[in-house]
Order: C-alpha cells, then sequence, then structure tokens
C-alpha cells in the first residue's frame, strides 16, 4: 500500500505526463492536419517529411504510455481517478481527433495512387501504340512527307 506522499507523487508524476502527452498529441494532430493539406497539393516529398516528423513523435507517444502504465499500476485503485482526468479525456479527444484525420489522407493518398496507375497505364498505352507505328514498315503519306 502506498503512503499518501507516495500517491501524490506519483500523482503529480502522472499528471505531468499526461500533460506532455497532450501537448505531443497536439503536435502529432497538426501534423496530420499538414500531412492532409500535403497530400491534397500532391506534394508527396511533404507527405514524406511530415511522416518522418510523425514517428519520432509517435516514439515519444510509446515511451508516455509505457510510463503512464506503470505509475497507473503503481497507484492501482486511484488510478481510477485520474482516468477521468480533465487531461487524460483531452488526450483521448486528440488521440480520435488524428486517426479522423489520418483515415482522411489515407483515402486521399489512395485515390492519388489510383490516379498515378491510371496515367502510367495510360501513358504505356500511348507508348505502345507509338512504337508500333514507328515500327509499321509503311507510313501515312504525312510521315513520308509525300503528300
Amino acid at each position: 500500500m502506498l503512503d499518501q506522499n507516495e500517491i501524490k507523487h506519483k500523482s503529480e508524476s502522472l499528471i505531468e505526463l499526461l500533460t506532455a502527452q497532450c501537448a505531443d498529441l497536439e503536435k502529432l494532430l497538426d501534423l496530420a492536419r499538414a500531412e492532409t493539406d500535403a497530400a491534397k497539393s500532391g506534394n508527396f516529398l511533404g507527405v514524406l517529411d511530415i511522416v518522418s516528423d510523425r514517428e519520432i513523435i509517435g516514439k515519444k507517444l510509446e515511451t508516455y504510455h509505457r510510463q503512464i502504465s506503470e505509475l497507473r499500476s503503481a497507484l492501482g485503485e486511484n488510478a481510477e481517478t485520474y482516468r477521468r482526468n480533465e487531461i487524460a479525456n483531452r488526450v483521448v479527444e486528440i488521440a480520435n481527433l488524428t486517426i479522423e484525420q489520418d483515415q482522411f489522407t489515407h483515402k486521399l493518398l489512395c485515390a492519388a495512387r489510383q490516379d498515378s496507375k491510371e496515367t502510367l497505364e495510360r501513358s504505356a498505352s500511348r507508348d505502345r501504340g507509338h512504337r508500333a507505328y514507328l515500327s509499321a514498315p509503311t507510313k501515312g503519306l504525312a510521315y513520308e512527307g509525300n503528300f
């Protein structure tokens, strides 16, 4: 059983971690929105840069999650009080907003991939047509200049 000082210290640590987690989740949400904007404008190098930045924040969030879980476990039944904390609720809200934003971006990127695939298929078809025309033994009058 934890004494009052330990509970207070662990509770304060938990709140500090939740606050830091919330701040990083807000950064992650901002990056998710920037990623959507980059995808909308076809700036795929920008998307890649943003994904790299998001990965860094993701690693920090994993560390927070581990530390928060340890503190909640140490606090035992008192942890339920902190789960309802305003900061914890905000963390969940931001995480959900980020997921929604990512789902929207995913749809944009899938559509861009499909457009690229169709463009490449049309280009390949045109290339085959041009090659077939150029390799034909006889061409039209305009091609040979006989008109």
